[in-house]
């Protein structure tokens, strides 16, 4: 390749870089962030002091959350309480317990699920019991109406499952849960009649200090295994304080609310 073809072929990708990156800036809420700007922008020139600071709040919560490194600060400090483990050197447990959320029952997909942002817990579970870490694996979820009808994601993950594991494994489902907490009391009845006395629990790592309490209080001995790490600290992706507009921020952020209410409510309703 001559040096005049290497340096069209580096402008190219030059170009298409700086294209991808004026993208964000294109969809919804980056022409919201831009018109927001302009109109903060004309505010603070016209010296309209009334509107410029509810313009100026109402930017600054936009930019906080849509085009900086908070909402990922947050949710990384819920993941940094369990910090990723080597699954290798986890001892053997009675069951593995993997939490929903992960997938959504789907009749039109061939595999009859739909792979959510949580699926990451179900391959996590898969890996141990590939490394026979369990004899049982349990499954969680939630229940979801489609055309009428109620599906649960653990009993179709079972049917799913079952077919391909190797035959020593025996897969439990949980059926319809209302929450983690439901989830734990089932598990807790399941251990009391199967006699398990410790399981390895699979979730989020952001989920994991709410969930990690709530089974824990059920009297279980738990092995927490978390997994579906967001945020570049845990990732290993580069991290960026500042950068365009995106949803990202937002998804974080939702999480971390979550979580944060979640435990509020779970302690005033004693459950952790």
């Amino acid at each position: 390749m001559t040096f005049v073809a290497i340096q069209r072929q580096a402008g190219f990708h030059g170009l298409t870089l700086s294209m991808k990156s004026l993208l964000p800036f294109v969809e919804p809420l980056g022409i919201a962030w831009l018109l927001l700007t302009a109109f903060l922008l004309r505010q603070i020139l016209k010296r309209r002091h009334a509107t410029t600071c509810l313009a100026a709040g109402s930017w600054l919560v936009l930019t906080l959350f849509t085009c900086s490194a908070l909402p990922s600060l947050f949710l990384a400090s819920l993941e940094g309480q369990h910090p990723p483990v080597a699954v290798g050197d986890l001892a053997v447990c009675d069951a593995i317990v993997c939490l929903g959320g992960g997938v959504s029952p789907s009749p039109p997909e061939p595999a009859g699920v739909h792979l959510k942002s949580a699926a990451d817990r179900l391959p996590a579970a898969l890996v141990l019991t590939r490394l026979k870490k369990a004899p049982h694996l349990v499954i969680g979820g939630g229940g979801y109406k489609i055309h009428g009808q109620w599906h649960s994601e653990s009993d179709t993950l079972k049917a799913l499952l079952h077919p391909v594991l190797d035959t020593r494994v025996t897969v439990f489902s949980l059926g319809l849960c209302a929450d983690t907490h439901d989830e734990a009391l089932k598990t807790a009845k399941l251990a009391q009649a199967h006699q398990w006395k410790s399981i390895l629990l699979v979730t989020s790592a952001y989920h994991m200090p709410r969930a990690l309490a709530v089974f824990q209080r059920q009297g279980l001995k738990v092995t927490p295994v978390p997994c579906n790490y967001i945020t570049s600290k845990f990732r290993g992706t580069e991290r960026t304080l500042i950068h365009p507009p995106g949803h990202g921020g937002l998804e974080s952020f939702s999480l971390w609310m979550h979580e944060i209410v979640g435990s509020l409510f779970y302690r005033w309703k004693g459950w952790i």
